[in-house]
């Protein structure tokens, strides 16, 4: 911060005896008083602020000013404690430890006058300040309405450019107040709100007069509860931005210059970076010395210079990095080019990347003609609802990133906005399941339209009633973290031997409460008990972990509602692997687990109703046909190793009955989503296919056995009319196609195809 942009401040205190009136129990004019000017204080220490204040108090035993002259009445009771200087701890302790309340009353005009004493130019040769302020803090019980010094003041307060602001407990709406009598006002002890009491004819014409002053000076009337609002949060150092700048390009001819400057960045306050001190002197440092030692036998000390190199762990090996590596590093140039443009929704709002966002205006020392070049572009692109995808390179040192411009436009600017996106890199493949799959999982529209009323009822952006402010301002909400950091390192510096007090009663904190007691009514208690009815919760009985003794035992269940809760666990546990885990694995129809395999991606097909599915569907039922054949192959294979008597042997049936597991769940979903003619000739070639693989291999028995143990018994043949109005199959039909399997066999060729190369053809198909 260069001098000529630093602020001089001069506080002007009132310490006479009406000060001693207490707003509360246990709170006093003077105590608020001094607690707001150490608010200020403090917060200048924890920016780091090299502004200067100064401190005046009037209505004091003593006499200290330079306007004194030594005997007249004028600006005598008051002293000047402070000249304008940097804050230190030495200021914070004695406004905390050395202010005491009088029995003298000042004069308001007094303290006004010596306070802008410290803004005359002959006595502030070598600063310039960017900005002068004077706030009086004052109960307006001393005044002496003296015409000349009114006169005075306001033309000191126009040559000098300082604003005057007054802070006290009262406010202008408290001269609209009828005064009362002193038997009709409760008591002032037991008053726990500001204004407790009411104001005399005396401070009201002071209040008037001042605010008069504050008018003509471009200040304000604060009472203590605004003030207190106002600085009871701290703030870290704020530095101001110059902004970069760069060349904004669109392909190779159109440049415009612009400058980008941080809008919004996450605050990290340097008052975290805690240093090492000495712990029983705090003004020697404490210095920390490392050293590097081998492992080996030789314990040899290291130089960091000489003796260590910068590598990189490539798995277990360490790769050296040198002068070669270092120039593997991509070479870029500093830019900011426009790759092209994309509609708004494309840029879904968890792309967004990085901890800042910056706004993106017109250099203005460029001309005229640039800024109304960059205004029609973000205009152009606000009306086409599109952001602009941005290469940025800060340096040639840094790393190229990808961003968005996003157009802003209000009353007051025309910008753009720069938020960083990530690269493929970046983001992480995460598969999340719908629960839309499970039929069990769809809310109704019941449950859809309650969750919409406690939406509207925790509602922050809606104005209630009696508010004219929306719930949530992010303008005055703090980070608690770092206001109780703030708040404790202050304690410490001025009392380090007194417990931290309880942030609960912090104005950050109570806040926070505020907002969570305006939604927490009694119509949003009453819809979350509609939810706890609409969304019953289901405790799960976890399983017992068996130990060796008892694993073939079966656990004893005696109450019904357990046995309950464990039937709904093992329906859970099922549809969880049916739709969810296993799911997300299953690509295509598969030899190990094939019936599961097509039940999961039939349903995701149902589940997605899309216009392809009948495609989908179509692919995964060729997919499950290749595994019938397979299966049915090396059942054929296995038997054809056997004798007669071995036919039933267990390796053969296996194959047999996962064949035919796989047609009949086939069947099942093609008659779901009506493909009963494309199963049924399937079916049909299936029946050819059998008696010729029969035939070749000379197993006619072997094949019957399997039509009649496994179709025949189960019934599994045709999809007659009777189960699907569209099909051309009779029951008749389809009872005769079931009932043979040789002689019909023939019969469906001749009905299927007439010539030898079709058969052929069809049962390469498969």
């Amino acid at each position: 911060m260069s001098k000529n942009e630093i602020e001089g401040l001069v506080l002007v205190l009132d310490i006479g005896e009406s000060m001693s009136t207490k707003m509360s129990r246990t709170t006093t004019y003077l105590q608020s008083c001094v607690d707001i000017i150490q608010m200020i204080v403090q917060r200048k220490m924890f920016q780091s602020s090299k502004d200067e204040i100064g401190l005046v108090a009037f209505g004091c035993d003593e006499t200290d000013n330079e306007l004194w002259d030594g005997s007249s009445d004028d600006y005598r009771h008051v002293s000047v404690v402070r000249c304008l200087s940097i804050v230190d701890w030495e200021m914070l302790d004695y406004l905390q430890n050395r202010i005491a309340v009088s029995n003298i009353r000042g004069d308001v005009l007094d303290g006004i006058l010596v306070a802008l004493n410290h803004f005359v130019e002959d006595r502030n040769k070598k600063k310039v300040f960017k900005e002068k302020r004077v706030i009086v803090l004052t109960d307006f019980s001393s005044c002496s309405n003296d015409d000349s010094k009114l006169q005075q003041i306001g033309k000191t307060l126009a040559k000098q450019s300082v604003r005057l602001d007054v802070i006290s407990p009262f406010s202008e709406e408290d001269t609209k107040r009828e005064e009362k009598p002193n038997g009709a006002e409760g008591s002032s002890a037991d008053a726990n709100e500001f204004n407790a009491k009411q104001m005399t004819i005396g401070q009201i014409e002071t209040l008037n007069l001042l605010n008069n002053l504050c008018d003509q000076a471009g200040g304000c009337l604060f009472s203590f509860n605004e003030t207190l609002s106002l600085l009871s949060t701290y703030q870290a150092r704020t530095i101001k931005s110059s902004g970069t700048k760069y060349q904004m390009t669109i392909g190779e001819k159109f440049s415009l210059p612009i400058v980008s400057m941080i809008k919004c960045k996450e605050n990290k306050p340097e008052i975290f970076r805690f240093k090492k001190v000495f712990a029983k002197d705090e003004n020697v440092e404490l210095k920390i010395d490392r050293a590097r030692f081998t492992k080996d036998d030789e314990q040899r000390d290291l130089n960091d210079k000489t003796d260590t190199v910068d590598a990189f762990k490539y798995g277990s090996t360490y790769v050296p990095i040198d002068s070669d590596t270092v120039s593997l590093k991509l070479q870029v140039e500093k830019c900011f080019n426009i790759l092209g443009f994309t509609k708004s929704q494309n840029v879904h709002r968890h792309y967004f990347l990085g901890d800042s966002v910056n706004q993106i205006l017109p250099d203005p020392n460029a001309g005229a003609h640039v800024e109304e070049a960059f205004a029609n572009m973000a205009r152009a692109m606000y009306e086409e609802d599109v952001c602009g995808i941005v290469r940025k390179v800060f340096n040639s040192r840094s790393s190229p990133e990808m961003g968005c411009l996003i157009p802003y436009l209000t009353k007051e600017t025309t910008c753009l906005l720069y938020i960083s996106l990530p690269f493929d890199d970046d983001l992480k493949k995460i598969t999340l399941e719908n629960f839309f799959c499970l039929k069990k999982f769809k809310p109704t529209e019941k449950q859809l339209n309650l969750i919409d009323d406690l939406i509207d009822c925790m509602d922050l952006s809606k104005k209630s009633d009696h508010d004219e402010e929306e719930a949530y301002d992010p303008h005055l909400t703090f980070n608690p973290y770092i206001q109780r950091m703030f708040q404790s390192i202050a304690l410490r510096a001025t009392n380090p031997s007194e417990e931290l007090p309880h942030f609960q009663d912090h104005i950050t904190n109570s806040h926070l409460t505020k907002i969570g007691n305006r939604i927490r009514n009694d119509k949003t208690q009453m819809i979350l008990k509609r939810c706890l009815n609409e969304f019953p919760m289901r405790e799960l009985a976890k399983k017992s972990k068996k130990n060796e003794e008892n694993i073939f035992e079966k656990t004893k269940i005696e109450d019904k509602e357990e046995i309950e809760l464990i039937s709904v666990a093992e329906e859970n546990l099922t549809d969880i692997l049916e739709s969810g885990l296993e799911s997300k694995k299953v690509k295509k129809v598969g030899t190990v687990n094939p019936v599961e395999d097509f039940k999961i991606l039939a349903e995701k097909i149902i589940s997605s109703n899309t216009e392809v599915a009948k495609e989908e569907f179509e692919e995964i039922c060729l997919q499950i046909q290749e595994i019938i054949r397979d299966l049915f192959e090396e059942s054929l294979r296995q038997a054809n190793s056997f004798n007669d008597a071995d036919l039933n042997d267990m390796t053969v049936f296996s194959f047999q009955e996962k064949s035919f597991n796989c047609v009949k769940i086939m069947r099942h979903y093609s008659l779901k989503l009506n493909f009963h003619s494309e199963f049924n000739a399937f079916l049909k070639t299936l029946k050819i296919y059998l008696v010729n693989e029969s035939l070749k291999i000379k197993m006619t028995k072997y094949v019957e056995n399997f039509w009649r143990n496994f179709f025949m018994k189960d019934k599994l043949g045709l999809i007659s009319n009777l189960e699907c109005s569209d099909s051309n199959v009779s029951e008749d039909a389809a009872e005769k196609f079931l009932s043979c399997l040789i002689e019909n066999a023939n019969n469906d060729v001749a009905n299927i195809v007439e010539t030898k190369e079709e058969v052929e053809d069809l049962l390469d198909l498969m």
